[in-house]
């Protein structure tokens, strides 16, 4: 066997392994919620992730964990694995990791301690992301691209959807604020119900819906090695575009004009705002945008520092908050 074989079947080893802790903690994690749920004496109550899910969110975690052990231990036994399981497997798993995120979040909202199981299975998850992108073939496809898209647009969706039932919760149930109100200043209520929270006459997070499924779709399709004409890729730069135009309007409004900072909002300004920055300077380095060859060289540069750039644009948006807003001494 030789050395890249050896490190081949080490990198399935560990991902075996890593399934199989994952699947017990999430298993233990679930049947004891279950059993706490039985204990509550005929009043059972599901809080964080699991109120929103209906359902104790391990389960979720560790459907997913069995999945990552069953094609582990189906490779260790021999079996060939395409290249496109492999990449189905980063994006489920890429997604996964978002949604530990979430999971944790919800709890921190809930004012809930995080359990040590919820941090054991997002490290898990993230071991496991980290292990399947390495098995992914670099034949010149986008595929970081793709994977960060499918994981934006699985976030994005989420805060719209979610933003979309606490404003029906508005209409069916006036006197009940919505899980999104935190405090006075970080809330939803405000936004939803101001002339901004529905610039076109209907909802704002509707487009949310429909936008962030159509890029999920394009995510797949980029994932899966799908090559897209050159208007194509200038159409989704036009689309993303748009929706930080959009995104910027609405900080603005949420900072200057309402006050506030909305929960579900920030999570969709968090995803948009890198999905602009990888979309452009992929188009530009990858001259799908005509521009000049020096210009072409610094998107190529610019392109391997989005997380700086991202970062940066976040802070400038966190800076203008404090200053207007002063968030710090209003938490």
């Amino acid at each position: 066997m030789s050395s890249s074989e050896a490190r081949s079947r080490g990198g399935i080893f560990a991902l075996t392994i890593v399934g199989a802790v994952g699947v017990v903690v999430s298993f233990a994690s679930t049947a004891i919620a279950f059993a706490g749920l039985k204990a509550a004496n005929g009043i059972p109550k599901l809080v964080g992730a699991d109120n929103e899910l209906g359902y104790p969110s391990s389960a979720f975690s560790m459907a997913l964990f069995v999945l990552v052990l069953t094609v582990g231990a189906a490779q260790l036994a021999g079996a060939l694995i395409s290249p496109a399981w492999w990449r189905a497997l980063a994006t489920i798993s890429a997604v996964a990791v978002v949604f530990q995120l979430w999971a944790a979040y919800l709890a921190v909202v809930a004012q809930l301690a995080i359990t040590v199981a919820l941090v054991v299975q997002l490290v898990l998850m993230v071991l496991v992301l980290a292990l399947t992108v390495t098995r992914l073939r670099r034949d010149g496809r986008p595929l970081e691209l793709g994977i960060f898209l499918a994981v934006a647009s699985v976030a994005g969706f989420f805060s719209a959807f979610r933003l979309t039932v606490d404003k029906v919760g508005t209409f069916t149930e006036p006197d009940v604020a919505p899980s999104c109100n935190v405090s006075v200043l970080v809330q939803c209520s405000k936004n939803l119900a101001s002339w901004q929270g529905s610039l076109f006459g209907f909802p704002n997070p509707v487009l949310g819906i429909g936008g962030w499924s159509a890029l999920f779709m394009i995510a797949v399709l980029i994932i899966s090695g799908v090559s897209f004409a050159r208007w194509f890729w200038i159409a989704i730069n036009v689309g993303i575009t748009l929706a930080l135009a959009f995104v910027i309007f609405l900080i603005t409004e949420s900072i200057f004009g309402l006050g506030t900072l909305c929960p579900w909002c920030m999570a969709t300004w968090s995803v948009v705002i890198p999905s602009f920055w990888l979309i452009t300077l992929y188009n530009l380095k990858s001259g799908h945008i005509p521009v000049s060859a020096r210009l072409r060289s610094v998107a190529n540069t610019a392109y391997g520092y989005v997380p700086l750039i991202t970062l940066v644009s976040y802070v400038i948006v966190a800076a203008i908050a404090q200053v207007q807003l002063d968030v710090i001494h209003r938490l």
